[in-house]
């Protein structure tokens, strides 16, 4: 996760927490951040919540899901670079999608190319099938026409909404906690905050009310599980009760 991407995690946790600390935010590395006052300093460090984790056998979905994405956005660029007609593009992609950096620009053509050649008959729209799209792991394209707006081209993740559960916010808890001795020769307070992502499909998951009950380890002052959702006002952040 970038800095800026960070950043603005910890802006929407901080609208969103009415105890958020007083002080000024520097950027930092182990913690992420230092919010300093006259009194103390608290270190807040960011991570994301994800589906899934890497297995020998299985890229993690979060990498999958931003390989799509790539495609896409190269698609979409080629397409807008021959100022054709804007349409509305879906992509529909097999959940364990993947391939090598050699293959994306060949994808991304091929995906072009098809919504290009939908242009002659876009009265009802046009669908691909895999039959026609040829490519292993890519099930349909779809093409609608657009009147008086720009292109959009999207991939959504076709599977079930899983749970959370308490053992995956363990495990992330145990990957960063090795880290409080590092964090506290920084500041006075340490904190976690766990982002869960509503708009990203390898993070985005339902929350069940034993997330909130349950009762875990770690050495952090505070750790907080955070649902990033929409611009209106959001739920408080769920702070992640400590044996």
């Amino acid at each position: 996760m970038n800095k800026q991407l960070e950043l603005f995690y910890l802006n929407k946790f901080k609208e969103s927490f009415s105890n958020f600390p007083h002080g000024n935010i520097f950027p930092d590395e182990k913690p992420d951040f230092l919010i300093k006052d006259a009194n103390e300093i608290v270190g807040v460090e960011i991570t994301g919540f994800y589906r899934e984790t890497a297995s020998k056998t299985q890229r993690p979905l979060q990498q999958r899901e931003g390989l799509r994405n790539r495609i896409i956005a190269l698609a979409k660029s080629i397409y807008d670079g021959k100022e054709l007609p804007s349409v509305y593009v879906t992509i529909q992609f097999d959940l364990n999608f993947y391939c090598g950096k050699s293959e994306v620009q060949r994808i991304a053509e091929r995906f072009a190319d098809l919504t290009e050649q939908s242009l002659s008959n876009l009265a009802e729209g046009k669908v691909w099938k895999i039959y026609d799209i040829q490519l292993k792991g890519v099930h349909s394209l779809s093409v609608e026409k657009r009147e008086w707006q720009k292109s959009d081209w999207t991939a959504p993740l076709v599977s079930f909404l899983p749970t959370a559960n308490p053992q995956q916010i363990q495990e992330i808890l145990d990957e960063k906690n090795i880290l409080c001795e590092v964090y506290r020769k920084k500041c006075n307070k340490i904190w976690l905050v766990i982002i869960m992502d509503r708009f990203k499909s390898s993070s985005f998951s339902l929350i069940p009310e034993m997330v909130s009950e349950h009762f875990y380890t770690h050495n952090f002052d505070s750790a907080f599980l955070f649902l990033y959702d929409h611009n209106h006002p959001r739920k408080p952040p769920i702070l992640l009760k400590k044996e």
